[in-house]
């Protein structure tokens, strides 16, 4: 059998996905849900890899110790070797990455970082976001129509970011943009080797600011998260400089470009809906449900991806070993298998916190009490005083095949009424 008729065999001759394409930037649920019903477990030709879209599969995936975590060798697949050569910041920090490790590597640190990332640091910075939140609003207020991505989304998160890490003002600018070159790079539809090449020298500029300020810390230690990073043990262990360093990258990341998309995506939902926005009004109380809620429908997170440490079978399909597959937390977030009335919002789901949002089992977000607090006290305060209009019916999607996200998000915020 040749290569052509094995991949045909492979995909059974059902309809292919493309991520890139702007139709599944805009809706990814309807594809996902025709092959959760046709192939569970479908191989790609586009994507170069198996499509996994039935929640208790995906759910499964994220727990199971055959499947690496590790992205590294996705990115530089291919690549020419010259070109890695110039990409070395690249390949060791985004492969130390925690939720890009697997065994034991990712078990010390998940440990060491939890113990540095608890509770107690997101009350530190509780009352930080509310006042933080305020400022912008007023700036909100005062522009009255703007582009929510520029004013709320790529500001808010950043900020918080920068306070969690006790940076100067002047630092924040270049926080935004490693989030915005890592995501860009590693997460397009379509990598490019001036992304990557970006991405490097961004990492190193960041570096340096890190590197700077790690020392310090070590033996002046406060209460922002890098002090408690860096003195962090657990027994004998404790990070390398160049585990902290990747643990920084990743939290900026995470912290701010997740939570940027999330805010615009659900504003639309909150907005749209005017018994959403009815409950978050008369009963605040319920903002964390909601926000739960919405982060499984629409959700931000469409997939993330893992590689075969071995043979499996799944639903009649060989997984060969070094194969890719696409865990899709946008399918497993719709499957009526699980949900009903998947794309409807209901706060009050007897399975609410079933939610594929943050990643279940091994690799599940340290900093997931951040987004959500930041979430929730975004919401509660905007719509307290604001009516909200969306100005567009149409949004052109981010170009990345792991978050949902809209490039601008035109609206009015018009004071209510006291």
């Amino acid at each position: 059998m040749g290569a052509q008729e094995a991949m045909d065999e492979r995909t059974g001759g059902i309809e292919d996905v493309r991520f890139a394409d702007p139709a599944f930037l805009a809706d990814p649920w309807t594809p996902l849900i025709r092959l959760q019903e046709e192939a569970p477990v479908f191989y790609s030709r586009n994507q170069g890899g198996w499509i996994i879209s039935r929640y208790d599969d995906v759910r499964a995936a994220f727990a199971d110790r055959r499947l690496s975590a590790s992205r590294v060798d996705q990115l530089f697949r291919g690549m020419p070797e010259e070109l890695q050569k110039q990409l070395e910041a690249v390949r060791l920090y985004t492969g130390l990455i925690v939720n890009r490790l697997d065994g034991r590597d990712h078990t010390r640190i998940r440990v060491l970082m939890l113990k540095a990332f608890d509770a107690a640091v997101v009350r530190t910075v509780q009352g930080f976001i509310g006042d933080v939140i305020d400022e912008i609003l007023d700036e909100c207020e005062r522009l009255g129509e703007f582009d929510f991505m520029q004013a709320v989304s790529a500001t808010l998160p950043t900020r918080v970011m920068q306070k969690l890490f006790d940076l100067p003002d002047e630092y924040r600018p270049l926080l935004f943009k490693l989030a915005s070159d890592f995501t860009s790079a590693s997460s397009a539809a379509n990598v490019t080797p001036e992304l990557l090449l970006k991405l490097d020298a961004t990492i190193r500029t960041m570096n340096d600011v890190f590197n700077a300020i790690i020392p310090e810390r070590e033996k002046n230690p406060g209460d922002d998260l890098i002090s408690m990073m860096v003195n962090a043990r657990d027994g004998l262990n404790k990070l390398s400089n160049d585990e902290m360093l990747a643990q920084l990258h990743g939290m900026v990341v995470a912290g701010a470009e997740t939570t940027a998309h999330t805010l615009a995506t659900q504003l639309v939902q909150i907005v749209r809906q005017e018994k959403l926005l009815a409950t978050l009004r008369e009963a605040p109380e319920r903002a964390f449900d909601l926000v739960t809620e919405l982060l499984r429908y629409p959700g931000t997170v469409k997939c993330m991806t893992r590689f075969a440490g071995e043979d499996i079978e799944l639903h009649g399909q060989t997984i060969a070993k070094g194969d890719l597959l696409w865990i899709m937390h946008a399918g497993a977030n719709v499957d009526t298998r699980h949900w009903d009335d998947p794309f409807g919002t209901d706060i009050d789901r007897h399975n609410l916190r079933d939610s594929m949002a943050f990643g279940p089992g091994l690799h599940f977000c340290v900093g997931h009490m951040l987004a959500r607090t930041e979430l929730t006290e975004f919401f509660t305060r905007a719509l307290r005083r604001f009516d909200v209009e969306i100005l567009q019916q149409d949004f052109e999607m981010v170009p990345s095949y792991i978050f949902y996200g809209y490039k601008e998000l035109r609206v009015r915020f018009t004071p209510r009424a006291a």
